[in-house]
């Protein structure tokens, strides 16, 4: 009797301008949202001539004015994240210009219930010439963060062509105060790291318990660029952990590993897809895409990665850097392009799926495509188009059900889109933000997918009732843009009003005897709804028939409660039947009588729901 009930489309958002038309626009840096559908996105304007910090936050709903972030800092900014916890908590960071060879790291926050960013503190003092920085910010739900970034320490001659001596940094954020760790977690700080990129830049994760799992790209002892990963432990590290695919098929991999991708969830459940590159006398003829997963940290097999898998179903042509996206039990999303194509694979612990084609051809670009994924199978993926002098941010959002809802969005002055940044709910929502335009015409632009609330169950007393009123029970929808309310449905005819409770008091008289369908469907402020799986409400609240029938001296007591399966039925040891001649029976429905007369019989019956029937008549057998 159980049946998933198909959610309403998500909504996209139409494009939100945050900033422009305006020269004075740099570009959009970053985008995030928490579970509960509160975040924002950051981005570079310049004032007075610098380039300086900007916040434009998503709460209730709603997009705020935009407010600066570095108050009092005079220089350039650059580099800029942003990471969002519950209530509306933002937290962000940023390089601030120093001096040759010395610019600092820099933070502010934005707490729960504030108007305001606090005024910046210093994360770190000197992360050099912040050329090469790369940072990557992750924040849990608690408002527990982790920063990693590049800090370039030698770029002389000495170094191997197109390498640079340099450490990855990682720091903690507690709530209120950060942490800084001792080292840096590269594997060897001694070897060269070859020139970050953005696409093999570090990245970093958190989990539920404030936990994370820290990945970077650094040369194995062969001297080949291999992806590596550390697990977080407040801020003490794990070993060095390879995450990149050393070998392939019994042959060795001489190339390096150039692009990467990490997602982290639930209690430390990891996922990192890398583009490999083949090399020469290699197993690999081509660039392909690689996922390995690591399960979570209470797992006896979360010590380590699994053995890298190929994701790319065989699509070499131009194969762009990939996104990754991982739910706690193991399921994943990456998305890549091969030229101006785009591509989506999903897969799990055990087998990963053909890539499917998400793109409906025409565009001139590679689509550099993002994605998020939540544990209900919901999904978001984002990639740029262009086509012809019009650029467009295509979204392809994926209800739990499976059904698919795409969007294209561009903002108002038009151009080419640029920085396009996806900051993920977890739930199947997400904050988009890009850059479109360039000169007098640029402008920061950003968009909501609005997610349909999540699927649940809704309990039923068991058993059959006959009392005058049940109550039914269900779990709150989990929804992270709006508030949702309810609404019962028996039989697919809606009882009552909606309501915010959730449970609801049903008058049988109203529902009437028999088996019900139950169902409930939480709707949100948008209109979309999500039907609960469907629940069984059985009431019976009459009792048994009871007939005699005479042949003779022969007397049959005939019960019957209704059709069968739409009533509780007749309770077999609560049947009691007093003939009249001191003969008394409980099993036996049939009674000769020795005489001939009159007799008064008392038969008294019950069926499961416990409805009672007594029945007294005088019978006169012949």
């Amino acid at each position: 009797m159980l049946a998933t009930s198909a959610p309403a489309g998500a909504e996209v958002s139409d494009t939100h301008v945050i900033d422009g038309p305006s020269a004075e626009v740099v570009g959009a840096a970053d985008a995030a949202m928490a579970e509960d559908g509160s975040g924002g996105v950051v981005y570079l304007r310049k004032a007075g001539g610098r380039n300086h910090v900007f916040v434009a936050r998503f709460s209730g709903g709603a997009w705020g004015a935009p407010q600066r972030v570095d108050i009092g800092q005079e220089f350039d900014s650059s580099w800029a994240q942003i990471a969002a916890g519950t209530n509306g908590r933002l937290l962000v960071t940023w390089v601030q210009e120093f001096g040759v060879g010395t610019d600092r790291m820099f933070s502010a926050t934005l707490d729960p219930g504030a108007q305001g960013f606090q005024a910046p503190v210093p994360v770190d003092f000197n992360v050099g010439e912040a050329t090469s920085t790369f940072p990557d910010l992750a924040m849990n739900a608690g408002g527990q963060a982790y920063l990693t970034y590049v800090v370039v320490t030698d770029t002389s001659a000495l170094n191997p062509p197109g390498y640079v001596g340099a450490s990855i940094r990682v720091a903690r954020y507690n709530n209120r105060l950060w942490s800084t760790f001792g080292s840096p977690v590269n594997r060897n700080p001694a070897t060269p790291l070859r020139q970050p990129t953005e696409a093999s830049g570090p990245r970093v994760g958190i989990d539920l318990r404030g936990n994370g799992v820290v990945a970077w790209q650094e040369p194995d002892d062969e001297f080949i660029d291999r992806v590596w990963a550390r697990r977080l432990f407040g801020t003490s590290v794990g070993i060095p952990l390879a995450a990149s695919p050393s070998s392939w098929e019994g042959s060795p991999v001489r190339a390096a590993a150039d692009a990467f991708s990490l997602d982290v969830t639930g209690f430390g459940q990891a996922a990192v897809a890398v583009r490999q590159q083949p090399g020469q006398s290699g197993a690999l003829t081509a660039p392909r895409l690689f996922v390995a997963e690591m399960p979570d940290a209470f797992s006896p097999e979360g010590k380590a990665f699994t053995g890298a898998r190929l994701a790319d179903g065989g699509v070499k042509a131009g194969l762009g850097a990939p996104s990754v996206a991982v739910e706690p039990n193991g399921a994943f999303l990456t998305g890549f392009a091969a030229g101006a194509s785009t591509f989506l694979a999903a897969g799990d612990p055990r087998s990963i799926s053909a890539p499917n084609r998400a793109d409906q051809g025409g565009s001139t670009i590679a689509g550099e495509p993002l994605v998020d994924l939540a544990e209900t199978g919901a999904a978001v993926a984002a990639w740029r188009e262009q086509r012809g002098a019009s650029g467009t941010v295509a979204v392809r959002e994926q209800r739990a059900d499976g059904v698919i809802d795409p969007a294209a969005l561009r903002s108002p002055s038009g151009g080419v889109v640029t920085s396009l940044r996806l900051g993920g709910s977890g739930l199947g929502d997400a904050l988009l933000t890009w850059t479109q335009g360039s000169g007098a015409n640029a402008q920061v632009v950003a968009a909501v997918v609005d997610a349909p609330p999540d699927p649940f169950n809704v309990e039923t007393p068991e058993g059959w009732k006959r009392q005058a009123e049940v109550t039914i029970h269900w779990p709150q929808a989990t929804n992270a843009v709006s508030s949702v309310k309810y609404s019962v449905s028996v039989d697919d005819e809606p009882l009552g009003k909606a309501t915010r409770r959730l449970f609801a008091k049903l008058k049988t008289k109203r529902v009437g005897d028999g088996r019900h369908r139950v169902q409930v469907f939480a709707i949100d402020q948008s209109g979309q709804q999500t039907g609960s799986r469907n629940g069984v409400l059985l009431i019976d609240r009459k009792p048994p028939g009871v007939k005699l029938r005479r042949h003779g001296r022969r007397l049959t007591v005939i019960l019957t409660d209704g059709a069968r399966r739409e009533t509780s039925g007749v309770k077999a040891s609560a049947v009691k039947i007093a003939f009249g001649d001191g003969t008394r029976s409980g099993r036996a429905p049939r009674h000769v009588f020795d005489h001939a007369g009159s007799y008064r019989v008392r038969v008294t019956a019950a069926d499961r729901a416990g409805n009672v029937v007594h029945l007294v008549r005088a019978v006169r057998v012949g």
